[in-house]
């Protein structure tokens, strides 16, 4: 640590200065985010690459264009991506498919079969997909996929499939949102998986964030789901009368807290102790009657969690480190931010 020499009342004295990370420069705009096992932040940026970043800030590419070296279609892209105990990466792409990354920059057909756009059930090489938007890994390396399916077949509009992929190589399916009527939702806005399973979805269309638990039932943890289609407004305190914005990203800390983006209020959210709390973000919210959305005013600002300022309606993806610092790419502000254990918020890496 570096220390700084000054002169007091006829005295010197040694003073630590904390060093600090110096901010990243991304060669392009972060898309998705993940940590590894090591701590490093793991970014899919646009173009292809995935980057990783050291705690202290050093970078490397595990790749620089996930489709090197695969010689016919499908080719590689990752819409949705996450990472398991062994840092394998895992990405969802959009012909259906599920890539492995191993952390040597090997890219491989991990589940799926292209072109079909069903969902199936089955093993890797039989099973299918149709529209992946999130995946998650609990610790154990099972992987979560939370899949719309927009077909309107049945002229019903578009549902959501819940579904597992176990260590075995199984893929299944757990919940069909129209058929589960506790889980029935236009609109899932993000996705979360703790340590032993359990599932929690934002509930875009609701305004609310739900559990689904191992035992299949479902709970709604905080926002009153469906109160208010239009014109919300963002009420903190207890679960029983708190209410919700737009919660999207969702992860669970180690004292199994929820914390989640809200995307439309340039927040984020913690639900713990049946409470309902902002942690970062001090935008101003707009009044109820001027945007039937519901807005906060976007802006940039690092410094104290709750003077800072985001800008998430263009994308908002979090992802918690094991000193349980959170890293959120500020879509709005093409950046990633961290927001330290202590309740800092600076901006970790760039794309400006």
């Amino acid at each position: 640590m570096k220390r700084l020499l000054f002169l007091f009342a006829g005295y010197f004295f040694m003073l630590p200065v904390l060093s600090q990370v110096p901010v990243v420069k991304l060669s392009s705009s972060p898309k998705q985010i993940a940590v590894d096992s090591k701590d490093n932040v793991i970014l899919h940026v646009y173009g292809g690459k995935i980057m990783k970043i050291t705690p202290d800030g050093k970078t490397s590419y595990i790749t620089d264009d996930i489709r090197k070296g695969i010689k016919k279609s499908p080719y590689p892209t990752c819409v949705a991506m996450t990472i398991d105990g062994n840092d394998n990466i895992y990405m969802a792409d959009q012909d259906e498919v599920i890539w492995k990354l191993t952390p040597d920059g090997t890219v491989s057909l991990f589940a799926g079969v292209p072109f079909m756009g069903i969902a199936k059930d089955g093993d890797l090489k039989t099973a299918q997909f149709r529209d992946v938007e999130f995946m998650e890994t609990d610790p154990s390396g099972n992987i979560y996929i939370a899949e719309r399916d927009n077909s309107n077949k049945d002229n019903l509009g578009d549902f959501y499939l819940i579904r597992k992929i176990n260590t075995n190589g199984k893929v299944i399916t757990l919940a069909n949102t129209r058929e589960h009527p506790e889980l029935k939702t236009k609109w899932i806005a993000g996705m979360g998986v703790d340590s032993v399973g359990n599932i929690y979805l934002s509930d875009g269309s609701g305004r609310c964030i739900k559990k689904f638990a191992t035992d299949g039932k479902v709970t709604t943890l905080a926002g009153l789901c469906n109160k208010r289609e239009f014109h919300p407004v963002y009420i903190q305190g207890d679960v029983s009368k708190a209410e919700l914005m737009s919660p999207t990203d969702i992860l669970i800390n180690k004292k199994s807290e929820i914390v989640f983006c809200d995307s439309r209020l340039n927040r984020i959210i913690k639900i713990a102790n049946k409470k309902v709390t902002t942690i970062a973000g001090n935008s101003v919210i707009q009044p109820n009657n001027v945007n039937m959305g519901g807005r906060s005013k976007e802006g940039y600002k690092d410094g104290k969690a709750l003077t800072a300022l985001f800008n998430f309606p263009l994308h908002c993806t979090m992802a918690i480190d094991s000193k349980q610092n959170i890293y959120i790419i500020d879509g709005g502000n093409d950046c990633v931010r961290k927001l330290s254990f202590d309740g800092m918020v600076s901006t970790f890496a760039t794309a400006k």
